[in-house]
């Protein structure tokens, strides 16, 4: 048995297609820096933030807990199980 010819699906494998040569013609443009200056790169921040992992650490973990804490909030607690 045949199957039917399904052109919807068609239709969205030309578009994941068109959108993904899209994505490589803007990173063609734009994805690469036009000047590359070494001194400009160890002044920067991104540098200074790659060597110094501590800020870093301590602003991920913070952020776990408020993220924690936020869960935390939602959930029913054992006053709200009761009645």
């Amino acid at each position: 048995m045949r199957k039917k010819f399904d052109l919807n699906r068609l239709v969205r494998l030309i578009a994941l297609f068109l959108v993904l040569w899209g994505g490589k013609l803007v990173w063609e443009q734009f994805g690469r820096p036009a000047s590359f200056d070494e001194a400009l790169v160890e002044t920067s921040f991104q540098y200074w933030f790659w060597l110094e992992r501590g800020p870093d650490l301590a602003v991920q973990a913070g952020l776990i807990f408020a993220g924690a804490l936020g869960i935390a909030a939602l959930l029913p607690g054992a006053r709200d199980k009761e009645g």
